[in-house]
């Protein structure tokens, strides 16, 4: 397929039939709305004596061919009209905006329009390394304080800028996920001549920064729900934002906090104090679905480094964060460098489209084809963007992205429920006084 414009980043394409299946036409508006290869002839005098005004409704070509001028067809198809941010040079979606109007999409005519993404050479990059400090993790904090420089080089390979931050994690404080015994609460570690660190639910330790030496620091779902939830605190910028959470145990969930009498749902709002999560026992933990949205929401891609025992578990889990990758973890966290640039190279040959909600009576779908092959780390890929309207209705917009991307296409829908015939009401003469003309036809 041809390349698009570089102004336009789009090809319009449309599902024509050749066929106009029409049922109880009476007027303009029936003809259009009855299928996608229906047009109407406004032509005065078209019909022949005794012929029914459905004769006028029939395919463009077999209209030509009963002597309907081109400029008196009403043909619902027409090109949408697009625009790109001529300033946004890094961008990576394109088009940025895109105008269907009526008559583009007549009731149940699929709009088609191509939307291409360019992946951009060293786009920004923040990583924010979430790590389990439970007992059983305790031999790995000794490598992860020596990642800040490793991590940064590795970043600074595929972006020109990264940016690295830290926090931990335990679990609630409550009965029956911890020992509440006040010397367990003070010191979990089974060997008490071993120190080991309170637990905690959640404690941001680094905002993101591209300072390594920054990075010498010391529930699970919890925890990457507050980092979804807060981005202010957390310093999210509005570039590529990978989550790496590392941990060689499962994960709580909703319903699990009825274990501790904590009854309240996850609210998923941001709830961090002096940088710790402190309300941790008053809501339940968040549902694998809730904690999915927030994620999407906030276009931010995990990447579980988990043991190997856990890989399973959580392979389960990325197949419902679309978005998401696993890499098996050695039990000293001493791969965990490599497993990330695995994984960000997975998850950067895949590209998900997706928009927010839109009325019952809007369907909007997605196919995919890339410009050299399979979609194996494809440097482009083109979506064709299929818009269709069950019936007519009002002015609508909304909005496409990419998973884990912060570009965006934003599609208005200006619907024109009557036919754009010409205006030929102030004639009554041509109806012999006992009416107006419309679209051809006396009313």
């Amino acid at each position: 397929m041809p390349h698009p414009h570089p102004l336009v980043g789009l090809l319009a394409l449309w599902s024509v039939s050749s066929k106009c299946t029409k049922f109880k036409v009476s007027n303009c508006r029936d003809c259009v709305e009855s299928g996608p290869g229906c047009a109407w002839c406004q032509k005065l005098n078209f019909t022949g004596l005794g012929e029914p005004d459905s004769v006028r409704c029939d395919t463009r070509e077999q209209l030509l061919l009963k002597g309907c001028a081109a400029d008196d067809i009403i043909d619902p198809r027409s090109l949408p009209r697009t625009h790109d941010d001529q300033e946004a040079v890094r961008k990576q979606l394109s088009p940025q905006k895109c105008l269907l109007s009526a008559p583009s999409l007549p009731t149940g005519q699929a709009a088609a329009f191509n939307v291409t993404f360019r992946r951009a050479k060293g786009y920004p990059i923040d990583l924010y390394y979430l790590m389990d400090l439970s007992y059983s993790m305790l031999d790995d904090l000794i490598n992860v304080k020596k990642l800040g420089g490793d991590l940064l080089r590795a970043l600074n390979e595929i972006t020109e800028s990264g940016r690295i931050g830290f926090g931990s994690f335990v679990d609630k404080t409550v009965l029956p996920f911890v020992n509440t015994h006040p010397e367990k609460l003070k010191n979990p570690c089974p060997n008490k001549e071993k120190e080991c660190q309170a637990p905690f639910a959640f404690r941001h330790v680094l905002k993101l920064t591209n300072n390594s030496h920054q990075f010498q620091t010391e529930g699970g779902l919890d925890a990457m729900m507050q980092v979804a939830a807060c981005p202010e605190e957390i310093g999210w910028r509005n570039v590529t934002r990978l989550l790496v959470f590392a941990t060689d145990d499962g994960f709580h969930f909703a319903g699990d906090g009825k274990l501790g009498a904590i009854l309240t749902p996850n609210d998923g709002r941001c709830h961090l104090e002096d940088n710790m999560y402190k309300r941790s026992n008053e809501f339940d933990y968040p549902s694998v679905g809730q904690l999915a949205h927030k994620l999407a929401e906030s276009n931010i891609q995990p990447i579980f480094a988990v043991t190997r025992r856990m890989v399973k578990t959580y392979e389960k889990l990325t197949e419902v964060i679309p978005k998401s990758a696993v890499g098996e973890l050695s039990e000293d966290s001493s791969n965990v460098v490599q497993l990330i640039k695995n994984a960000y190279n997975k998850l950067s040959s895949r590209v998900f489209l997706d928009h927010n909600s839109v009325p019952n009576t809007l369907k909007v779908t997605y196919d995919s084809f890339c410009s050299n092959g399979p979609c194996s780390s494809p440097p482009q890929i083109t979506f064709q963007v299929k818009v269709t309207a069950t019936e007519c209705i009002h002015e609508q917009s909304f909005v496409i992205r990419a998973l884990g991307f912060t570009d965006t296409v934003t599609v208005h829908v200006l619907p024109q429920c009557e036919c754009p015939c010409r205006d030929m009401s102030q004639n009554r003469g041509l109806c012999g006084d006992r009416g107006s003309m419309e679209c051809g036809i006396c009313r």
